[in-house]
């Protein structure tokens, strides 16, 4: 009996201390990784959060990416229509701006929105939406995407 209780003692010593490990571990090396969960009550006005955005808009968006010319060239969003368009600060900024424009104008009658997003929560992206509304020709809705690219990783939006 008392050596199946040290057993038993032994045994419940070993799991705390592998429980604490993986504990451990996943506090140091995963959890920095991920991406807290996107609460869309608590966002601010003109942000959205990837799951309301598909629930709401389903494939239904005009995608604007804000990141820098080399992590878009290094990967980007693929749709066969002209959805995505590259616009981001500096000296090409109006001419992009301008070769999304017309496509942005008609998101509203065909039930679309229209997000810009970069890498991370960047304030590119929040400019950016910033200066569409404020030219006052889109009428759609236009957000800025919480999370930006690594929500739209996360969230299974890349081409594999």
């Amino acid at each position: 009996m008392k050596d199946t209780l040290t057993q038993f003692v032994r045994l419940g010593i070993i799991i705390l201390m592998v429980a604490f490990v993986l504990f451990w571990a996943d506090k140091t090396w995963f959890a920095p990784r991920r991406l807290p969960p996107c609460v869309q009550e608590s966002l601010p006005a003109g942000r959205i959060c990837l799951d309301t955005l598909r629930h709401e808009y389903r494939d239904k968006v005009v995608w604007i990416d804000a990141r820098s010319v080399s992590d878009y060239e290094l990967n980007h969003l693929m749709f066969s229509d002209n959805r995505q368009f590259p616009v981001r600060k500096g000296g090409d900024f109006q001419q992009q701006l301008d070769a999304a424009l017309g496509r942005m104008m008609e998101a509203q009658e065909r039930g679309e929105c229209v997000v810009v997003f970069c890498k991370g929560d960047c304030g590119a992206a929040e400019e950016i939406a910033k200066e569409i509304r404020a030219l006052g020709l889109v009428e759609a809705p236009v957000y800025t995407l919480e999370g930006g690219w690594d929500a739209l990783k996360a969230g299974g939006m890349l081409a594999q």
